[in-house]
């Protein structure tokens, strides 16, 4: 009987401990994938706020800024195309920094400075704002 009891119990506590194992590797997962999570977000977040920063110092508002203005205010776009139905016009960031000291600020801020900046338009009002950063 008290060899039925000790093999018995050396397979619960085996079994404990794998078990234990198996719960730690779980929990290990699960934070490093929470932490992974926690972590895009925040950098979303801040590229977020940096092309805000730059939108703010060009002027610039999806939805509401038209041709015309941005014309006035950026001058004859680097690169006009066409895609996905949207006009896209490119402008170099390093160009427009001489005239705009703000905008100089606002990219010291990126970890990655963009190069230029893509502004799509749906019919004759901005529709998206986009940073090109630069190739990895």
């Amino acid at each position: 009987m008290k060899f039925k009891f000790a093999v018995i119990a050396s397979l619960v506590l085996a079994s404990t401990a794998v078990q234990a194992d198996w719960l730690k590797a779980a929990t290990d997962s699960v934070k490093g994938s929470v932490t992974d999570s926690v972590k895009q977000t925040a950098d979303g977040a801040k590229e977020a706020a940096y092309d805000s920063a730059v939108n703010s110092a060009l002027g610039l508002v999806a939805g509401k800024t038209d041709k015309a203005y941005v014309t006035k205010k950026l001058g004859q776009a680097s690169q006009v195309l066409s895609e996905e139905g949207a006009e896209v016009w490119s402008y170099d960031l390093s160009k427009l920094q001489q005239t705009y000291p703000m905008l100089t600020e606002a990219l010291k801020q990126y970890p990655k400075v963009p190069e230029a900046i893509k502004l799509s338009f749906k019919g004759d009002t901005i529709s998206t704002i986009k940073m090109v950063k630069p190739a990895a």
